[in-house]
């Protein structure tokens, strides 16, 4: 999803059942068990390019009409997908090609397990393809829910109905609680941290196979990337907001290595150095 969104998601936290609304986002925890949280993004003022990225957790975008479309640039490689996308895995250096006069940007976050196991998709599907068009991984019948989903034209009675088609659905309910633990504990410290430093907040219930096993089977990723990625994004978002002559710092303190170290993951996951980036800000 948009780099920009996704740092207004790390910012909230919200109690369930409630509505939080800040400067061009709406934030609304569903009643279903699946959905993490549901998210409006203004883009009237968004610039005409933005760098993507996903933190490991599958989200679900959705344009504001089924006929419009979605232009990105993967390494220099146009592509072009529906109104609705599925995002996960990690993005790397990829960039959206806002339309003019776009109003919103609804995103849908899932937990791993639920997302997977409702869909019928495989966590694999994303590691070639971390952004694919959502009617190429739902059956028929989803496909349909979405179709109906798209026949409201505002954008709370669509998310009132997904709510309640999401609200209906079993899904796989052996999502190992250890994990929680980890990702918990991943999140709390925001990727400043190690596998082997994880595994020691868990004790001697789980060692390193189960730990890559179950991070690849329920998340999509291993638990070395995903704490990269959670450091990634964490950093980012304090280094773009620190004064010019504090950056440094920032991602010293954030875990990384020296800022050679940042330098290379802002590369790579945003195709950009840092002060191109900014220049482009």
């Amino acid at each position: 999803m948009p780099l920009v969104f996704l740092q207004k998601i790390k910012s909230i936290i919200a109690p369930k059942s409630q509505v939080i609304r800040r400067k061009d986002t709406v934030y609304k925890q569903l009643q279903n068990e699946h959905v993490l949280g549901a998210y409006v993004f203004s883009c009237k003022e968004l610039n005409a390019n933005q760098p993507l990225f996903n933190d490991g957790l599958p989200a679900l975008i959705f344009m504001p009409k089924i006929t419009d479309t979605v232009h990105l640039t993967k390494k220099g490689e146009r592509m072009e997908f529906n109104a609705a996308w599925a995002c996960c895995g990690v993005i790397n250096d990829t960039h959206w090609h806002v339309p003019q006069d776009l109003e919103y940007l609804l995103v849908i976050r899932f937990k791993p397990a639920s997302f997977y196991s409702i869909f019928g998709i495989d966590p694999k599907v994303f590691q070639a393809n971390p952004i694919q068009n959502l009617i190429d991984l739902v059956d028929d019948r989803w496909a349909q829910v979405f179709t109906e989903m798209y026949q409201r034209e505002v954008v709370t009675d669509k998310l009132s109905f997904l709510d309640q088609v999401l609200d209906q659905c079993n899904a796989d309910d052996n999502y190992p609680h250890i994990l929680n633990l980890a990702v918990a504990y991943i999140d709390e410290k925001k990727g400043n941290t190690t596998v082997r430093d994880v595994l020691n907040q868990l004790g001697k219930r789980v060692n390193s196979k189960w730990l890559y096993r179950n991070f690849v089977k329920y998340i999509g990723v291993s638990p070395k990337k995903y704490i990269s990625l959670q450091r990634f994004i964490y950093t980012y978002s304090d280094y773009m907001d620190h004064k010019s002559n504090h950056r440094f710092d920032v991602a010293l303190h954030s875990g990384y290595y020296d800022y050679n170290h940042f330098f290379k993951d802002f590369k790579r996951y945003i195709g950009l150095t840092p002060s191109q980036h900014m220049l482009g800000e």
